[in-house]
């Protein structure tokens, strides 16, 4: 076991107590880690900061590293990452709805260094992304967290309609068909180099449409999706309060002056030339 307060030079926080909440930048710590798998950590943290448009952070919240509790976490081969805070910017990662393209972005480069992570839609880890090793990196279609990933960045980075449920099925399958043809990957997605070449543009594309301006519409849909996962006797008031909202002239005619700068198939070819 190594003892840590920092990953690359950029310091290590906790924040899940009562004077440093959750979401802020909290205090700097000692963690107990494993040293193979550290050196892992520093790999996918180097690569996820090489490609993100915002650099290299200030500080890094963990939820932890070495746990006394089964698993990974018991080994100090598992961590948990609550929140990145650079300079002007701060992805919390309970904020998904709000920052998907960052979020989506940093979790595909992740995911070429470990193959485990679990994110914001797997069960019980809104609040963080679990990653470990204790599975090879890969794509296996029996995956709930990486079927998951997978139908999250169709649906929010190439902008496809599917359904994100963690199960891979027909639909799933002819949409991964048909964007692997667009970003000219050969398929199958579970062959290794299929799958880390979709990772590798992937993570890029993400990260280049979050350096876009956010439109109107755009945030619509955030909220929209903000309302559908409210608890039901809140989503049906909030719901039909938005809709009157939507539903306004005033308002139509205003959304309708809004066109969507947006062209994802530019943006492939601009990628893969």
């Amino acid at each position: 076991m190594k003892k840590i307060n920092q990953v690359n030079g950029i310091p290590l926080h906790y924040a899940r107590l009562t004077n440093h909440p959750y979401g802020t930048r909290g205090e700097q710590r000692d963690f107990l880690i494993e040293e193979s798998f550290f050196k892992v950590l520093e790999q996918a943290l180097q690569e996820v900061f090489e490609n993100c448009p915002l650099g290299v952070p200030e500080v890094i919240t963990t939820a932890g590293i070495f746990v006394n509790k089964p698993g990974q976490h018991g080994h100090g081969k598992a961590f948990d990452l609550d929140a990145i805070f650079w300079k002007d910017k701060t992805l919390v990662t309970m904020n998904f709805v709000h920052q998907k393209e960052l979020y989506l972005g940093i979790e595909s480069f992740l995911r070429k260094h470990f193959g485990i992570v679990l994110n914001y839609h797997y069960p019980n880890h809104k609040d963080h992304w679990h990653v470990d090793t204790s599975v090879p990196v890969d794509y296996n279609e029996n995956s709930k967290s990486e079927t998951l990933y997978l139908q999250l960045v169709l649906k929010h980075i190439y902008k496809e309609e599917i359904l994100v449920d963690g199960i891979w099925g027909r639909q799933t399958a002819g949409v991964v068909k048909e964007v692997f043809n667009k970003l000219r990957i050969n398929t199958p997605i579970t062959t290794k180099k299929n799958y880390l070449q979709f990772l590798e543009i992937t993570g890029k594309i993400a990260f280049k449409l979050c350096e876009e301006q956010i439109s109107a519409t755009h945030l619509l849909d955030n909220l929209t999706e903000v309302i559908e996962d409210l608890p039901e006797q809140n989503r049906i008031t909030v719901r039909e309060a938005f809709n009157s909202f939507l539903d306004h002239n005033d308002t139509a005619q205003w959304l309708n002056t809004i066109k969507e700068e947006h062209d994802i198939d530019s943006l492939i070819d601009s990628f893969i030339i």
